[in-house]
């Protein structure tokens, strides 16, 4: 019997592809994109911190895609990875 797939600390979808997540002390992420976002939620160095309205949005969690190495995408839409790819299917 398979185990069920983990879900992402930050946005909650299924770890599906564990190639992109990213692990973080007790954390798993499913992509750089989330634990980034996880990480920006005070300050912290960003001077812009949660102003980055240039970035592109995954269609799914709503991340902003600042590491495009995960990046998937269905049509027009953007997903920070394939994890949110399969859970908008």
């Amino acid at each position: 019997m398979a185990a069920a797939p983990t879900p992402c600390a930050h946005c909650g979808s299924d770890i599906s592809d564990p190639t992109t997540s990213v692990v973080h002390g007790d954390l798993t992420f499913c992509c750089a994109n989330c634990a980034g976002a996880m990480e920006q939620q005070g300050s912290g160095s960003d001077p812009r911190a949660m102003e980055h309205a240039e970035d592109l949005l995954c269609a799914y969690c709503g991340t902003p895609i600042v590491d495009e190495s995960s990046m998937d995408s269905r049509g027009d839409e953007a997903y920070c990875c394939g994890n949110c790819l399969q859970m908008a299917a």
